[in-house]
């Protein structure tokens, strides 16, 4: 090809500095020292073969720097109980004896999230601030404390008595008002009278909400390998984005500037959307992503939406490189590449691009970011999670048209103050809840409905690079066509 765009050059260094952050210790200050160095290099060297070096150098030193300076925070066992100012910051739910949700609170004079479990004996509420005294325990070992502490979490307070809660003021705090949002939706589905199953399935698919999903549950969705419908990620964005998109082309915008101001519409409701989502990290990565790939299209190539986007992750590592290794971000990023890359491509093959059908394409569409997200992140659920679900690529179809039910119809619910819509809400919403859970529990009641394998690393890593070897073959070979028609 004879053009790569900027950030797939840069993504790759970026990598290979957060890499290296995670084998050196080396002060911070002195890495900046040595990045701003180089970047000065480099810009002076800009018209020669060095400066491209000392710029690359900078780049893989700056993502360095940044990893040292997020490098997470152990906190040593505890001897004994502590008194700690808390701030409860989601809502919390009943687990056995345990109250469970998330707070911050100030250690040596910094703001830092801790996991709160307190007794149910105990009355605790969002946004409430209080003297607590308990046991702040350190992350437990293995893949999940790792997890949880690349996300910004100390950890565990276990809470058995507390004194002087207070509300706080929520206008000083962004997530705490974004939640109490999230709350007063999840009243909303309430107010419908669904079973548990069916309204926790909703609150977690339209909301992230999944308080109020039981074990069972939880785990059939698993073997049916449709776990990610329960978690909003780029899925779920996907599909809001999508109808967004529809809806916005309807709008009577006329001028040369007309699909600008409807792709910052589209912008702009999905960011709201992300905020009554209670903005959740995975929430807030996929909008970001889905964003940036919307003002993308304003360019008309999708070698600029695969541009935007790996600029989209660089940022976003840069900021947190800890985000690297949160199998969240990779699977939102996977996700949103696939669906971004694959869909075009999938929807000529189909015949969607030139089908007069609005109900064919908008059909074909739903499917489509479906089987384009699962087969993007199959080699990186199966690595993850050490399972494939055979059953999964079959009930897709489904389960994404009843996901385009639920999101679609629920957010109508939560939005329009209507009650003259209770009745079809109830009917149609909970129905396709219904339905979902109905064909879930029977695929993982299939005896070949799911396999555990190990998969290695390595094969992970060939499988993506094969993928990434097919797509630029695909460009070159597109490129190259479009060249020969025009000469």
């Amino acid at each position: 090809m004879k053009y790569i765009p900027p950030f797939l050059k840069i993504l790759p260094l970026v990598i290979v500095g957060i890499l290296l952050g995670e084998v050196v210790d080396i002060a911070a200050w002195w890495v900046a020292v040595a990045a701003l160095f180089c970047t000065i290099l480099g810009y002076a060297l800009r018209h020669k073969l060095f400066g491209e070096v000392y710029i690359g150098l900078s780049v893989i030193l700056w993502a360095l720097c940044a990893t040292e300076i997020r490098t997470p925070r152990i906190i040593p066992h505890p001897t004994a109980p502590s008194e700690l100012n808390i701030t409860v910051t989601t809502e919390p739910y009943s687990v056995g004896r345990w109250q469970r949700c998330d707070a911050t609170t100030f250690l040596e004079g910094r703001e830092e999230k801790i996991l709160l479990r307190a007794d149910t004996a105990l009355s605790i509420s969002l946004g409430e601030n209080g003297m607590a005294r308990g046991f702040l325990n350190p992350l437990p070992e293995g893949s999940y404390g790792s997890l949880m502490s690349r996300r910004g979490y100390i950890g565990t307070l276990y809470l058995t008595s507390s004194l002087d809660w207070r509300p706080t003021d929520t206008l000083h705090n962004a997530t705490i008002l974004s939640r109490r949002i999230q709350r007063a939706l999840l009243a909303r589905i309430d107010s419908l009278g669904l079973e548990q199953t069916e309204s926790g399935v909703i609150k977690a698919m339209l909301l992230g909400w999944r308080g109020e999903i039981t074990p069972s549950l939880r785990n059939a969705y698993s073997r049916a390998g449709a776990s990610h419908i329960l978690a909003i990620s780029g899925l779920h964005v996907g599909i809001v984005a999508m109808v967004v998109w529809w809806l916005c082309w309807l709008l009577p915008i006329v001028g040369r500037r007309g699909h600008l101001v409807r792709n910052i519409i589209a912008s702009v409701v999905m960011i709201c959307y992300a905020v009554i989502c209670g903005l959740s990290p995975s929430v807030v990565r996929a909008t970001l992503m889905f964003v940036v790939a919307q003002m993308a299209l304003c360019y008309g190539t999708s070698r600029s939406v695969v541009n935007i986007l790996a600029g989209a992750a660089t940022v976003m590592l840069l900021a947190n490189p800890n985000n690297l290794f949160d199998v969240s971000f990779q699977l939102s990023f996977v996700a949103v590449v696939g669906i971004v890359v694959g869909m075009p491509s999938a929807t000529d093959y189909f015949g969607g691009g030139n089908s007069k059908s609005l109900l064919w394409r908008t059909l074909l569409g739903i499917v489509l970011v479906g089987l384009c997200s699962t087969l993007a992140t199959l080699p990186l659920v199966a690595h993850t999670f050490s399972v494939v679900s055979l059953v999964g690529i079959f009930i897709n179809p489904i389960v994404i048209l009843t996901a385009e039910i639920i999101v679609v119809g629920g957010l109508i619910w939560v939005s329009l103050p209507l009650e003259c819509l209770r009745g079809v809400a109830e009917w149609i919403v909970g129905g396709a809840a219904r339905l979902q859970n109905s064909v879930v529990e029977y695929a993982a009641g299939l005896d070949w409905a799911a396999a555990e394998c190990e998969v290695p690393l390595w094969v992970t890593l060939v499988a993506y690079g094969a993928m990434l070897v097919a797509i630029v073959v695909a460009a070159a070979w597109k490129e190259k066509k479009i060249w020969r028609m025009k000469s």
